[in-house]
């Protein structure tokens, strides 16, 4: 709307005649002060933006672009499409491409972090976009930890510290919120069967005790040594990724982004050796196998060629149908979802095509503002979460009370047996689930029923419920935190794959860095909006409160 296209606009460029530094419209080109290297400094105060060889827009265009990245999960052609189709209903004959979108994005989102930041952006000259990407999410990206997240606190995200419950809504420990209120909880099958009814009927006495003094709390809870308010954070992954090197224990660009299996090093190590793990025969021409191993070349072509993806489509959109023409190949379980601990897959055979990160994990708050994010190779494996978390919340004084994540169970087995290691998250965190992990899983395993109960009943955890009042006036327990939010911002972030499963790692990188800052920048924003309507009217209640006083004492 009321775009303006200008051409043969003169373009001004300053040279100080000291350092020699070059002031242009977005940028100041300057010598490294230690080498004789010639620097660019991307100016955040830029109200223009250069995104071709002669193609410049203001910062509106620029952050038009994020806005409609993010609210239309518009990948840089579809944007490219929509302006360049609108332009031609205004009589504009203008056309953008596609790279120039693209480096808009960039250009406008360096700006937009670095500002978030109090930084700016420094890269050698003639720096090109992919590698442009690539250094600034390693320079302002701080390895995916947002500050503006991580340092954010809201009523949703902080609760006042309860050494007491309000009320004991059932005196079964594994009895849950929202579920158990006027049910009898199902017991413990298995083998600590036994061992779970001796520990159940201890806890009713502990919780009839509770019920008539309310003066006994949970030991993990005061154990924990907490600050004045408890804080909790959830854990999540979403299967997704950039592709990279398929050799083992390679996570390197690969030389080639279309087709290509290798990184620089291992694609020229390899040469004209068969792909094949462990053959050392030279392949045939035009293939990535020797002779011995053509069949299995062949299947792996036949597999990934346009032919198979329609049949791939169509078990995606049908997984029930089964017709006899189609090939179903038996799959290895997935790793999101099997019993191991160590979720690691089997070792690849041969090195046809490039491997795929696995997934995507991200910690986010209860309000939904993101605290941090990082890409698992492999697998979700509970020493990767540990891992995860352990980088994020180095310092036992910033790690909250509580870590919900959907695995929780199996994440404090691994932390349990490996205390040497992660004994130091189990003193300040206790790792909870969610409510529907909780109520179909703790039946049969002891350990999720005793310790990872997201919202007990029985007043055992006060700080993972709160007091509400229903509609007939009357005291209920609630759930404090919301544990489904990081579940919920992967719901959202999923219509990203498209877009993000064709970049490259550093564009994959940077992008999904900038969108689930703008996100977080978006969730801050509404519940400043919020708080302020808020305030408002509390302020015209008080000023009508004081206008009757006032009229009440003219009367008098």
């Amino acid at each position: 709307k009321e775009n303006t296209v200008f051409y043969d606009v003169p373009v001004l460029t300053g040279r100080c005649s000291v350092c020699s530094t070059t002031y242009h419209g977005d940028r100041e080109r300057f010598k490294h002060a230690r080498y004789d290297l010639w620097n660019n400094c991307y100016l955040n105060s830029a109200k223009y933006l250069k995104v071709g060889q002669s193609v410049w827009v203001d910062r509106i265009f620029g952050q038009g672009v994020i806005n409609g990245t993010y609210n239309f999960h518009a990948s840089a052609s579809a944007y490219m499409q929509y302006w360049n189709d609108s332009a031609l209903a205004k009589g504009i004959q203008f056309r953008f491409s596609r790279r120039h979108i693209w480096q808009a994005f960039v250009q406008e989102s360096i700006r937009m972090v670095a500002s978030v930041n109090g930084d700016e952006l420094s890269l050698p000259e003639n720096t090109n976009i992919s590698t442009v990407t690539k250094l600034a999410f390693q320079k302002l990206g701080q390895k995916g930890v947002l500050p503006i997240g991580l340092n954010h606190s809201c009523s949703a995200c902080k609760q006042p510290h309860k050494a007491d419950a309000d009320i004991v809504g059932n005196d079964d420990p594994a009895a849950i919120v929202d579920a158990d209120e006027n049910e009898n909880v199902p017991a413990l099958v298995g083998e600590d069967a036994e061992v779970s009814a001796a520990n159940t009927a201890q806890a009713r006495q502990e919780t009839q005790q509770r019920r008539e003094q309310l003066d006994h709390t949970m030991d993990v809870d005061n154990n924990l040594n907490r600050k004045e308010d408890v804080e909790m954070i959830i854990l999540d992954g979403i299967v997704m990724g950039p592709t990279h090197c398929s050799y083992d224990g390679c996570t390197e660009d690969l030389k080639n982004s279309r087709g290509g299996a290798f990184c620089w090093d291992h694609e020229r190590n390899y040469g004209p050796l068969c792909r094949v793990k462990n053959c050392n025969n030279v392949k045939i021409a035009n293939t990535q196998a020797c002779q011995n191993h053509q069949a299995e070349w062949k299947k792996y072509k036949a597999e990934h060629s346009r032919a198979a993806l329609g049949g791939v489509r169509r078990r995606l959109q049908r997984p029930d149908e089964h017709v006899p023409w189609q090939n179903y190949a038996q799959r290895a379980p997935r790793r999101h979802d099997n019993n191991d601990d160590d979720d690691e897959p089997p070792p690849r055979t041969h090195f046809f095509g490039p491997s795929r990160y696995y997934c995507v994990e991200t910690i986010c708050a209860p309000c939904g503002v993101v605290i941090a994010w990082t890409k698992f190779d492999k697998s979700e494996s509970p020493t990767n979460i540990l891992q995860f978390i352990s980088d994020v919340y180095p310092h036992e004084q910033t790690r909250p009370a509580y870590i919900c994540i959907d695995k929780a169970c199996r994440v404090l087995r691994t932390a349990i047996t490996h205390e040497e290691r992660w004994g130091h998250l189990l003193e300040t965190s206790r790792f909870i689930v969610d409510s529907y992990h909780y109520i179909n899983h703790r039946v049969s395993d002891y350990l999720c029923r005793k310790f990872c109960n997201p919202a007990p009943l029985d007043g055992s955890a006060p700080n993972l419920v709160k007091t509400v009042v229903d509609k007939f006036g009357n005291r209920a327990l609630a759930r404090a935190f919301n544990t489904i939010a990081c579940e919920q911002l992967n719901a959202w972030l999923g219509g990203f794959e498209s877009i993000l499963k064709r970049m490259t790692p550093g564009n994959f990188d940077w992008f999904l860095h900038v969108i689930l800052l703008y996100h977080t920048i978006q969730v801050i924003q509404k519940q400043e909006r919020k708080q302020l309507l808020v305030q408002l009217d509390e302020e015209e209640e008080m000023d009508e409160e004081e206008k009757n006083e006032t009229v009440q004492h003219w009367r008098n």
